[in-house]
């Protein structure tokens, strides 16, 4: 549970102020659409309701990221440490999508027919992101990058000091030396 001595923050009060604001739309709504019918008006309602719920925990999440609450720095990366080109494009290629579809939405003001090739551009992003998540789990070698050893160096070491410890990884070597034959 949590600290009943703890100071409380106004993030504290996102959830109240989301319930609120939901119930406020509700409220004018009902109030202003007095001409249209009953389900024209719950349909409105509910349409607000989840936006302002939707709004409201997406900012809940990036209020957690700017406090570290939740980490990103491991989002782009292999299970090795590397950068993650797949995943890199697979991140890329959903938030310039999803921009733009929201751009489209906010000047037309109606839901967009998505063309064919977007969705194809998005499968194929998505399909090489799990073919290399296929092919690390198929090859455990791939997850480390290398052989890693441990080694602790003795030499002149005066009583009372601490060991040093020095790991090495081996990477494996490419036997082609670029010439033709």
């Amino acid at each position: 549970m949590s600290d009943p001595n703890r100071q409380r923050t106004w993030l504290d009060w996102t959830p109240l102020a989301s319930l609120f604001l939901a119930l406020l739309a509700v409220f004018i709504v009902y109030f202003t659409e007095s001409k249209s019918t009953p389900i024209d008006r719950l349909t409105l309602v509910v349409g607000y309701v989840i936006l302002i719920l939707l709004f409201f925990f997406g900012l809940m999440v990036l209020f957690a990221m700017a406090k570290g609450d939740i980490d990103l720095s491991l989002l782009l990366s292999e299970a090795g440490g590397g950068a993650s080109i797949s995943r890199f494009q697979l991140l890329l290629f959903t938030v310039v999508i999803a921009f733009s579809l929201f751009l489209i939405i906010i000047w037309t003001k109606k839901l967009p027919d998505v063309p064919a090739g977007i969705l194809t551009l998005l499968g194929i992003s998505a399909s090489t992101y799990a073919v290399s998540k296929g092919i690390q789990a198929s090859n455990p070698d791939m997850k480390k990058g290398g052989s890693e050893k441990t080694m602790t160096v003795k030499e002149n070491q005066a009583p009372g000091e601490a060991k040093a410890e020095v790991k090495v990884t081996e990477m494996p070597v490419n036997k082609d030396d670029g010439s033709k034959g």
